[in-house]
């Protein structure tokens, strides 16, 4: 079922008394054959505005771009490459427009120079031979005069003089060079020289006579801690805003801080395209959730900010904090198994009670899982101690042949991994749990992110790391604090 589109949580206003040309921009949608969104449509408006010129010279117009800034945040898969396709024909096919040129005070529009860059040079170029095909494949690709794919001299030049060309994110790739419109994609990825590299190519356009001024326009999704530009231009965006300042357009389509990134409800609030005509399905996010780490994910599609270590589940240090070398598993634990999503590693990991506490111990991890059924029983009938396995993940082949060896298992669903996750976690948090520094429970525990079920979460398997020992220890856990596993325990 068709959603309303999610609106921006920051943004630049449009400001009725300032005429725009969005309305131009989304005619070029339409002409290259797709229905602009919402958030596309709300960019070309506001980003568009046109205000008086400071000083007026002969041959200049009455009306320029009101900002020569432009920033978007919107996730991926939301429509940027169509959008960047329609704002880059508006552009070149300008001159063909004597109603606008008359508007702003012309008798006509001169030919439009527009560049493009990206991550790395070969990212430009391919993303620039996507809107080059976008263009040619519609009825405005009778504008285009040539296409010229020559490495380092690429233009797509159209039958009006208008150039529109790929750039190299170097220091020195745009010297020389002259531009109406820079489109910055990918601002994540750059550092703030960048601004200075691509900036001044745009100052005598700005003032040209024929021309309505320069605009650069940046488009991304978050980045960290490390994104340069974009952290910049964030903060500068954000001031403009709160002080209602639109000579800096600023557009941003993020999760609102505090908001849980795994609820659906999150993403409806943030996804301009989610569940929109055309657009992303849940269903494609539920598998996205499932398969992504967590940073990334915020980063890629909720346009939330995040560092390396913030995608971990569980403090790293305040693991650490948690290690002891005077408390033991006793020798009548409940043990846990776990297999790695792609079965390339299996682990068993027992806990139990020793006064207030809960010692974890890696019992076995190793590769493959040939070895942890003879290696399971091994342990359970010498401690005589039952297994916990989650009989929806990939360890649950294993059940039935436990059982008919006549070891105890207590058997695991969904609703109880999700349980056994936040119970672990709790537990961290109220330094119950012990350890004995393993390292591969501590590799575990760095690269552990979340997956959802339901309404709330359990440990992603699918992450770069094997969380196996982690996920076995969560189990162990669980059925200790749940009476799961009501053998007497030792205390010492």
């Amino acid at each position: 079922m068709e959603t309303i589109a999610a609106a921006p949580r920051i943004a630049t206003i449009v400001d009725p008394n300032k005429p725009n040309l969005g309305w131009y921009f989304d005619e070029m949608s339409n002409e290259l054959g797709f229905e602009p969104y919402a958030w596309q449509s709300m960019v070309n408006s506001v980003g568009t505005m046109l205000s008086p010129r400071e000083t007026e010279f002969p041959g200049q117009s009455k009306l320029k771009y009101h900002s020569s800034h432009v920033g978007v945040m919107v996730g991926r898969q939301s429509g940027k490459t169509k959008w960047a396709a329609a704002r880059v024909t508006g552009q070149a096919l300008l001159t063909y427009r004597t109603d606008i040129a008359e508007s702003v005070g012309l008798k006509y529009i001169i030919p439009q120079q527009i560049v493009y860059t990206a991550q790395r040079r070969v990212t430009a170029v391919e993303r620039w031979k996507e809107h080059c095909g976008i263009i040619l494949d519609s009825p405005l690709g009778r504008y285009v005069e040539h296409m010229a794919g020559q490495t380092g001299h690429e233009c797509l030049t159209f039958t009006n003089g208008s150039t529109y060309k790929p750039v190299t994110p170097t220091k020195n790739a745009a010297r020389g060079m002259t531009a109406d419109l820079v489109i910055v994609d990918e601002a994540l990825t750059h550092a703030l020289w960048l601004l200075g590299t691509l900036r001044p190519i745009m100052a005598q356009r700005d003032s040209a006579n024929g021309c309505i001024g320069g605009q650069f326009v940046v488009i991304s999704n978050a980045g960290n801690d490390d994104s340069e530009l974009l952290n910049h231009l964030q903060e500068l965006g954000h001031r403009a805003v709160k002080a209602n300042d639109d000579s800096r357009v600023w557009l941003e389509w993020s999760m609102n801080p505090g908001s849980d990134p795994l609820a659906e409800s999150t993403w409806l609030e943030t996804m301009p395209t989610l569940n929109q005509p055309n657009g992303i399905s849940l269903g494609f996010m539920r598998e996205e959730i499932q398969s992504m780490r967590l940073g990334d994910f915020m980063r890629e599609y909720l346009c939330h900010k995040t560092n390396d270590g913030s995608d971990r589940v569980i403090d790293f240090d305040q693991w650490q904090s948690l290690y002891r070398d005077d408390i033991w598993l006793p020798n009548d634990p409940v043990i846990a198994i776990d297999v790695s999503w792609d079965r390339q590693r299996a682990a068993i990991v027992g806990c139990s009670a020793v006064g207030e506490y809960l010692p974890i111990e890696v019992i076995e991890a190793n590769e493959g899982v040939d070895w942890i059924v003879d290696r399971t029983i091994d342990i359970a009938e010498r401690r005589g101690c039952p297994v916990v396995i989650d009989t929806g993940g990939p360890a649950a082949s294993m059940v039935m042949i436990l059982e008919n060896r006549g070891i105890e298992v207590i058997p695991y669903a969904a609703k109880d991994v999700a349980n056994a996750a936040g119970c672990f976690y709790d537990n961290v948090r109220a330094k119950r749990i012990t350890h004995l520094n393993d390292y591969r429970l501590n590799d575990a525990i760095k690269g552990a992110t979340k997956r959802p079920i339901g309404e709330r979460w359990g440990f992603n398997r699918k992450g770069n790391v094997d969380i196996s020992p982690l996920v076995a220890a969560s189990f162990a856990v669980y059925a200790i604090e749940s009476g799961r596993y009501d053998k007497p325990v030792l205390f010492t």
